[in-house]
């Protein structure tokens, strides 16, 4: 495949702002199609700039994309405002002003732009966009790239319009509810995240994020103590809260009536218990597939239409790659065989392994512009048993009776960081530490997409949030429970995780997540593999590997990112946001 390559143009519209020509990624055209249809009206701050300026934004972008390549998503640093309320603009048509306010402490350079991934009613479109990123990525220019938009200002008013497939008569446009995403496309001089200081305040906590590390610090010095002192029964420790917001230690048992063997602090720090039983790791051996809480056999797969039979990995045609009436359709249970190209978040596995279920978590691409699957080593890999080369399938075995096709095959396995295993928790010290449960598989943009299916989050973002904070609201969407929602409960697991019910291994640094509601769960046995993301501004955190009772442990993205070289693919064709290494709150590099 082609290496991506970007190219800008700069064009002056009749209204008297500028747009960022299309980004382009082969096989999808970059060229934005002009529009005849009327823009919002410009205002004075949307002046056209002088031909001096003009030449110094284009020189400041050549540079700018050269280097970093954007954009750059900023969704969480500005909220979008309504001035005036959606209204029919015709029997399919619907307008809404809106513009955009600077929520953060910093400024955000220009230019500023809206995608708008759907809305309340379905099949809205974004009508007579001024560029796009790929064909399915137009958007709106917000804000003129000369200035910077500072903290708290707002930009000019614009109108956006939306198409309907369907008439709108009869709807209740007051409801009417967007999904959006903002963009910049010149590179903020704060993106690249640094662990923020000793001294500041966790967000919307009393102490500071200093005193979450010392936390964390007495935590590591205590934790293999407590697991050989009580050979088995205590599994590990995690940093966490009270349920008054202070922080203590959490200790994991496999089983009850530990209270009493523990102590109530540890050097002052509070000791917490949660019994979890045996945390499993490892992929959902059975036929029976789990839906919105009810279970049943699946069906007969239904046979792929519409593409080639030669060979399962073949490319769309251009023509059918670019024709929406030939996607693959994104909605149904994620057990369920899609056609190509497939969602994210749904059933597959390696096509060697078992009659048994995971999850194929997102698309990831490197610098070059190849395309992967990300998902956990014992969802493609077989828990180091898999050879590069293997197929990955999707749905899994497990949701089609055991079976085995060659047109089921999305990905190829090319690469999975192994485990290391360790058999007596006695010696709980002395056991090698595992950061991640990862592996990818090549994979083409004819087989494999971007977004969840349609009840899901939708695209990912391509920025991971590495400082993260008990109580932060997440979401995943997996094969088994499909969309769930919850908060981060602990940080810094470092616990013993039974993989495939057989062998031990020792993680550090993960993310302990429970629903909001504790019931359902989180996630169940099938789900691992999936990606969990923030439900603020859908920005990744980690990589669902394991869970016991109501808690689902996750392994921070970050270091993923970096061992294989990889960012989240967000459909954009920009390039890939390879993460710091860094284990989220934790500090200190990946481990090789």
């Amino acid at each position: 495949m082609l290496r991506p390559q970007i190219t800008l143009g700069l064009t002056v519209l009749t209204c008297g702002c500028f747009i960022i020509a299309a980004f382009a990624a082969d096989p999808i055209k970059s060229d934005a199609k002009k529009s005849t249809a009327p823009l919002a009206t410009a205002s004075a701050e949307d002046a056209e700039p002088t031909p001096v300026e003009e030449a110094k934004l284009a020189d400041m972008h050549e540079v700018a994309l050269v280097e970093d390549r954007g954009p750059w998503e900023v969704t969480d640093r500005l909220e979008l405002v309504y001035r005036q309320k959606f209204a029919a603009g015709g029997d399919k048509t619907l307008s809404a002003k809106v513009l955009f306010k600077n929520k953060s402490e910093t400024d955000i350079p220009g230019p500023l732009v809206l995608v708008v991934d759907g809305s309340s009613i379905e099949g809205t479109a974004l009508h007579a966009p001024q560029g796009q990123f790929t064909e399915e990525t137009p958007y709106l220019q917000m804000f003129p790239g000369k200035r910077t938009l500072d903290e708290g200002k707002e930009t000019p008013v614009k109108t956006l319009i939306l198409t309907s497939p369907t008439s709108t008569s009869g709807v209740e446009l007051a409801a009417t509810s967007l999904r959006w995403r903002a963009f910049t496309l010149t590179k903020p001089g704060d993106l690249d995240i640094e662990p923020p200081s000793d001294e500041k305040k966790v967000p919307g906590k009393e102490y500071t994020w200093g005193t979450m590390r010392k936390v964390m610090e007495v935590q590591d010095r205590a934790t293999a103590d407590l697991v050989e002192k009580h050979s088995g029964a205590i599994l590990g420790t995690s940093t966490s809260e009270d349920a008054n917001g202070n922080l203590v230690i959490r200790v994991y048992a496999s089983q009850g009536g530990m209270s009493r063997k523990l102590p109530g602090s540890i050097e002052g720090v509070p000791v917490e218990l949660t019994v979890t039983g045996i945390i499993q790791g490892g992929p959902a051996y059975s036929r029976v597939m789990v839906t919105d809480g009810r279970a049943g056999l699946p069906t007969a797969p239904v046979p792929e239409t519409g593409t080639s039979q030669g060979s399962p990995n073949a490319q769309l045609s251009s023509s059918s790659a670019s024709n929406p009436s030939l996607r693959a359709t994104q909605d149904g249970p994620p057990t369920r065989r899609f056609l190509r190209p497939i969602p994210i978040g749904v059933s597959g596995i390696n096509q060697t392994e078992v009659c048994a279920s995971g999850t194929l978590g997102s698309r990831v691409v490197n610098s070059s512009g190849q395309r992967f699957i990300l998902s956990n080593n014992h969802v493609l890999a077989k828990s180091n048993a898999g050879v590069v080369g293997q197929a990955i399938g999707q749905p899994s075995k497990g949701d089609k009776a055991c079976a085995v096709s060659a047109l089921d095959v999305v990905g190829i396995l090319s690469d999975f960081h192994p485990y290391q295993f360790y058999t007596d928790p006695k010696k709980f010290s002395a056991a090698p530490i595992n950061v991640m449960d990862a592996a990818v598989a090549t994979c083409t943009i004819a087989d494999v997409g971007t977004a969840t299916p349609t009840e899901g989050y939708g695209t990912p973002a391509r920025q991971p949030q590495e400082n993260l904070f008990v109580g932060m609201p997440v979401q995943k969407y997996g094969r088994t429970t499909s969309l769930t929602k919850g908060k981060i409960f602990s940080l810094n697991v470092d616990v013993g995780i039974r993989v495939n019910a057989a062998r031990l291994a020792r993680y550090k640094f993960c993310i302990d997540v429970q629903s909001l509601t504790r019931t359902p769960a989180f996630s169940a046995g099938g789900d691992s593999g999936s990606l969990v993301v923030t439900q603020a501004d859908r920005r990744p955190i980690g990589i669902l590997f394991a869970g016991g009772g109501y808690d689902t442990f996750v392994n921070p993205i970050s270091p993923v990112l970096t061992r294989f070289k990889v960012g989240i693919d967000d459909g954009t064709g920009a390039a890939p946001v390879l993460g710091s290494g860094r284990m989220g709150t934790a500090i200190g590099p990946v481990r090789k």
